[in-house]
């Protein structure tokens, strides 16, 4: 495979592991809000910042009405 060719597929290769980790905390967040939990703590342990962590959250109460 010639270099660029390499550099493309590692570049999207560690994009996918990134929205895959994304797409982890989120769902974590998601339960740990329904359990109660203050969204900054989420936040915090997800390591997410917490206007992200809201917007999930929002999302989610929008799809459930």
């Amino acid at each position: 495979m010639c270099y660029e060719m390499e550099k493309i597929y590692s570049e999207g290769m560690e994009s996918g592991e990134k929205c895959g980790e994304l797409k982890k905390a989120k769902e974590i967040a998601l339960s740990m809000a329904e359990e109660g939990m203050d969204v900054k703590m989420i936040a915090r342990l997800v390591k997410v910042n917490e206007k992200e962590v809201q917007k999930w959250i929002d999302e989610s109460l929008c799809v459930m009405k």
